[in-house]
């Protein structure tokens, strides 16, 4: 990566950061490496920490190596590393294209690419480049403001945590105080700093020199103005500045600090919308709108527009369904997606597969811990939303049911849907060396040859999901589902992907149409059911990714957009249809300028 636009590194720890693995042993860490963090903060770059271990053991490790004061938004659990790097992010404020993962695990390592392509990614023997770089930089920051600055974001986003989904009642908790001052000249350059090095929110993007700007400041058919913000969690000090000139914004920048609060939309409300052309891309925008109610105000307001709304949307299925829900904003959602098992550290996504769903209706406790003795599931798969009486619209995947193998109790006759690979059976003695030796993706879970035989003594393979029984359980479903509920079907792509290496989706657009034709059949048939055609929203080969089931970041949004107006259609005039609305015509754009010269970027 180009180091110099280097903000943030994400350190993998065992055999990474330190030499040695924590829970098999000590472990220990070259003095050259706590130098290098050193030099980092001091030079304003920052460390964080995506570790697959226990947290407390790994923090008191830290301690006692004298280096856990250099991280902060510390992600040490035993999930996948993508969606929580992918979080991290989000919730630091800062552009992939700013930071560098290192990790000794190549899977992790593409994982991580797989919810963030811009991201800058290393095997640990990039490490003595990235000191000779340090040692190269200016320490501009010894007092580590940096850091402490993102300790104070880290804390707000804990206390955010405590408040669910309901982000504006966090927000009217924060006591946010934004402030506009005219004299700017006292502060010339660290307005100067800003303006060079602000990139998410400058939404003009023009670069001045000290000499430009300072003249800039003495014209006086210009109107500028520098902006301060504090909230409870602390002061932010200079968070942003503007500069208008025949009623057109010269610059317009902030700073990342305050991504989320609205304090963008705050200025440019109180300076009356002067004209504004956004250059390249920002990760918030602003319009023609009021001031945000809870900067400058005193207590929580709940709005009558607040009390009124309603709507509850369940989004239940694999990658399909994640690539949907981030774009999507509202609080009526809830998200059901493929997840790791923090318990027995395993992959989870068969949970979302109708053959196994549909039995944690009423399965009984004992049911349950037969399944958890099997050794491939987790506990958290059995709760689900989608019996739940309140629920109005499900958008259901259709992408795992011919994908997932089936296999049937001998003794029972029930049936279990799992490995996503239907062509190489669990209970087929040819391929038990390929799952042992994990040569055939096992969803991290450990595979012996004394499972293998329980295993096959126990199940029979049946196959995989013919689209007649698919049918037969989502009229099941229905007759479970709370009956206000509808059900909106996601269907997978009848468009081959040329480059497809995997045996199991060889047949995939075959079999994809043989589905979609049932599903479109049944929904011509009951009203409670609709369907949103993958298919109509791939324009070539460079809309997938790296298969079938992966597609480009605009062919989600274009099925995000079709999911709004599912929505709206299905929910009706609710403040979740004002703020889905809002969402989509003020990305639109940034999407697509965006994407123009993108392609796969979840790969």
């Amino acid at each position: 990566m180009d180091f110099n636009k280097l903000k943030l590194v994400i350190w993998d720890l065992d055999d990474t950061l330190w030499n040695g693995t924590l829970t098999e042993g000590g472990v220990d860490m070259p003095s050259e490496r706590k130098e290098l963090l050193k030099n980092l903060t001091d030079c304003g770059i920052v460390n964080t920490i995506c570790s697959k271990n226990n947290y407390d053991e790994t923090v008191e490790c830290l301690k006692s190596l004298s280096v856990d004061e250099y991280f902060v938004f510390k992600s040490i659990d035993w999930t996948p590393k993508g969606q929580r790097i992918s979080t991290l992010l989000k919730d630091m404020g800062l552009r992939a294209e700013n930071c560098l993962f290192i990790d000794d695990n190549e899977h992790n390592l593409q994982d991580a690419l797989f919810h963030e392509n811009k991201l800058s990614v290393a095997m640990p023997d990039i490490i003595p480049q990235l000191e000779e770089f340090v040692a190269s930089l200016p320490k501009k920051d010894t007092e580590h403001k940096r850091l402490k600055q993102y300790r104070v974001l880290e804390e707000k986003q804990e206390s955010k945590r405590n408040f669910g989904t309901d982000n504006e009642a966090f927000l009217y908790s924060t006591n946010t105080r934004v402030e506009i001052h005219k004299d700017c000249l006292p502060q010339l350059e660290r307005i100067h700093e800003l303006i060079m090095r602000t990139n998410q929110l400058n939404f003009t993007k023009n670069r001045s020199s000290i000499e430009e700007l300072q003249a800039l400041l003495n014209d006086s058919t210009v109107s500028s103005a520098y902006v301060t913000a504090k909230d409870k969690f602390g002061d932010y000090g200079i968070v942003g500045f503007y500069a208008v000139k025949d009623n057109k914004l010269i610059h317009f920048l902030f700073s990342c600090r305050t991504i989320g609060q609205g304090v963008e939309q705050y200025v440019y409300s109180m300076i009356q919308w002067p004209e504004l052309e956004v250059v390249g891309d920002v990760v918030s925008h602003v319009d023609r709108i009021p001031a945000p109610k809870w900067i400058n105000q005193n207590g929580l307001e709940a709005t009558e527009e607040k009390k009124k709304c309603k709507g509850k949307i369940l989004f239940k299925g694999p990658c399909d369904i994640y690539g949907i829900v981030n774009f999507l904003q509202s609080d009526s959602i809830i998200s059901e997606l493929t997840y790791g098992g923090v318990v027995r550290q395993n992959y989870i996504e068969h949970h979302n597969h109708s053959v196994n769903f549909l039995q944690f209706y009423d399965m009984s406790e004992e049911e349950k811990q037969e399944w958890l003795a099997m050794g491939l599931n987790d506990e958290d798969m059995f709760k689900t939303a989608i019996y739940d009486d309140d629920l109005d619209i499900v958008f259901l995947s259709s992408v795992l049911e011919p994908g997932l193998g089936v296999y049937r109790n001998k003794q029972t006759g029930k049936l279990f849907a799992w490995g996503g690979f239907w062509d190489k059976p669990l209970t087929d003695k040819q391929y038990w060396d390929c799952y042992i030796n994990k040569e055939i993706s096992t969803g991290d879970n450990k595979i012996t040859r004394e499972f293998l035989e329980s295993f096959s003594s126990k199940y029979e393979f049946v196959g995989r999901q013919t689209p007649e029984q698919y049918i037969a359980n989502l009229k099941k479903l229905l007759s479970l589902m709370s009956p206000k509920a509808s059900l909106c079907i996601l269907l997978g792509s009848e468009i081959p992907y040329e480059n497809n290496k995997i045996s199991s989706l060889v047949d995939r657009h075959i079999v994809n149409k043989q589905f979609n034709d049932a599903i479109k059949s049944l929904a011509s048939e009951n009203p409670r059911v609709s369907v949103i055609d993958f298919t109509k929203f791939i324009k070539g080969q460079e809309d997938f990714a790296d298969r079938i089931t992966h597609f480009s970041r605009r062919v989600y949004y274009d099925a995000a957009c079709e999911v709004n107006r599912v929505i709206e259609e299905k929910v009706g005039n609710c403040q979740m249809k004002s703020k889905y609305r809002y969402f989509y015509e003020r990305t639109r754009k940034k999407i697509y300028v965006t994407l123009s010269n993108i392609r796969n970027m979840f790969h």
